[in-house]
């Protein structure tokens, strides 16, 4: 039977369509506004992990940075008393604590958050400047691991122990630790600018 199509079922039938797009639409935006909040969460989440893990890392340099300048000081000394640098030497090689009591350095920089925040293409998501200045201070940070690593390298070798080379491992063990200083200090500015830069962008979208 064929049906019939008064003004009444024309009415019904535009409605019930309008209707039935209506909620798709209302579905489909719904989605998408729980979809962008999870997102947000998980952004705001990774921000406050890299945030944490730079304020970390830049208390790190803020505690040794002043320590291995005052290392080379007492390196100069050395090196300019023919006494001082015979009280260096050991049946052993060359007594390096008496210059770094503390060692070279008794923490280490991380970097699992950021890792995490690139793996999870998270970082897409946050403003470019921001994300520059992140990628920016990591990149000094990691520059610092380096040459930290050539410091490990310098230790354990033969030469570095040798009584008759005092000088030239003095002079080494400087130069590396002169580096090494220049670097923490472009370090300590990135992390700064950085964290500023994180501050900036949460207060933009508050």
């Amino acid at each position: 039977m064929l049906a019939v199509f008064t003004k009444e079922n024309l009415t019904r039938y535009t409605l019930e369509a309008i209707l039935i797009v209506f909620s798709v639409l209302l579905a489909l935006y719904l989605d998408n506004v729980f979809e962008d909040r999870r997102e947000a969460r998980i952004i705001d989440e990774l921000v406050s992990h890299i945030t944490d893990e730079m304020n970390s890392n830049l208390a790190i340099v803020d505690e040794w940075l002043p320590y291995h300048r005052t290392v080379i000081d007492e390196i100069d000394r050395y090196l300019g008393s023919d006494e001082l640098l015979q009280s260096l030497l050991t049946a052993n090689g060359i007594d390096y604590g008496r210059l770094m009591e503390r060692g070279l350095i008794q923490d280490f920089y991380s970097i699992s958050s950021w890792q995490l925040a690139q793996q999870s293409e998270i970082t897409s998501r946050i403003e470019f400047s921001t994300t520059y200045a992140i990628s920016r201070a990591y990149l000094s940070q990691q520059n610092v691991n380096l040459t930290l690593e050539r410091f490990s390298d310098f230790v354990f070798e033969r030469q570095t122990h040798d009584p008759d080379e005092v000088v030239t491992s003095l002079r080494i063990l400087r130069n590396l630790l002169q580096e090494l200083s220049g670097q923490q200090s472009v370090l300590q500015i990135n992390y700064r600018e950085a964290l500023q830069a994180v501050d900036q962008m949460e207060a933009g979208r508050k």
